[in-house]
């Protein structure tokens, strides 16, 4: 069966999002998400650990070969609702492509051997990569192996990213107009971010789009949608993830979406795209994280950050085996 066949069985068999609803019974969804992934995937599954965090467990412990870059520092104009840039305090700052450069033979030194390349955006909604290609040409000269942040790229960026040879394109995808307005305070549309998506990949580039599940004030806004629009292109690997609120935002005290909600999504997906490599990232609710793993690894997830041991040791009990990497999840 190819891709395309695959792609329409998956919408046959549960008819797109019109089906489902909170009414949907979610141990049966489970069910036929559980088994499609096992008849069209080997039993392993992937627990993605890179070094941005430091992770420890019984079964694997990492030792900081994947490391995270800003190429803007702490700096992001937009300063949306749900980060204001305190998700790039934590990574290491490279804000001249020149401080690239010199980062790049410093690590590699080290023993590091790949770097998610990112940073805050301008008002415009694009990470400034421009005047860094040249230095990720470099680093991949140094046999990195390369992962890019772009934001709302246009075409020169696209062009120079594939040139520069840069292994994987992470995408932030939205699918509702009034969360792009409300939380990243950009005027655009989800269509922008289509647009973006498809110039990336008429440069052939490997991209990997994101999701955020509950973006808008922890509310489901447009995601089924986009996942679904998402189902209709060349892709490899989808990420997902949810909201986990970040203290002293202006999304601090928000709930996330509920974690029945997001493992119900999460083997939807899985049900519209039969061979579409599905990733859940390090950002989802704390409340009921044990649960929600379990129910994460039933939906028919391929890859997953930052386990629990209980939720390896799940795994391997219902027949999986685990391949740890320390490589960001999208990548695997």
């Amino acid at each position: 069966m190819n891709s395309n066949e695959e792609k329409m069985l998956g919408k046959t068999i549960i008819g797109g999002w019109t089906e489902f609803d909170q009414s949907a019974n979610l141990p049966n969804l489970l069910k036929e998400a559980w088994n499609l992934r096992r008849r069209t995937f080997p039993d392993f599954i992937h627990f993605a650990v890179p070094g941005g965090r430091h992770y420890e467990g019984k079964h694997f412990y990492n030792s900081g070969r994947f490391l995270n870059v800003s190429i803007t520092g702490t700096s992001c104009a937009l300063q949306c609702d749900h980060c204001q840039g305190t998700m790039l305090n934590g990574m290491i700052p490279a804000p001249a492509p020149e401080k690239l450069q010199e980062l790049g033979i410093n690590l590699r030194k080290k023993g590091v051997t790949g770097l998610l390349i990112t940073g805050g955006c301008n008002q415009e909604g694009q990470v400034p990569l421009k005047p860094f290609l040249p230095a990720l040409t470099y680093l991949k000269s140094l046999d990195f192996t390369i992962h890019v942040h772009t934001g709302l790229a246009d075409k020169e960026t696209a062009v120079g990213l594939k040139q520069a040879g840069v292994d994987k394109v992470f995408l932030d995808m939205i699918g509702d107009a009034a969360t792009i307005h409300r939380v990243y305070h950009l005027d655009r549309k989800p269509s922008d971010f289509i647009d973006t998506l498809e110039i990336l990949l008429t440069e052939s580039l490997d991209v990997v789009p994101h999701v955020v599940l509950g973006l808008n004030y922890g509310k489901i806004m447009g995601e089924k949608n986009l996942i679904q629009m998402l189902s209709d292109y060349p892709l490899e690997t989808l990420v997902l993830v949810a909201l986990r609120a970040v203290p002293d935002t202006p999304m601090g005290g928000v709930i996330g979406p509920d974690p029945a909600e997001i493992i119900r999504i999460t083997a939807q997906t899985r049900l519209l795209n039969p061979s579409l490599k599905i990733s859940f990232g390090c950002a989802r609710p704390y409340t009921q994280k044990a649960w929600l793993e379990r129910g994460l690894i039933a939906a028919g997830i391929n890859t997953l950050a930052f386990p629990l041991d209980e939720t390896i040791d799940f795994a391997l009990a219902h027949g999986l085996k685990s391949v740890m990497s320390e490589m960001c999840c999208g990548g695997l």
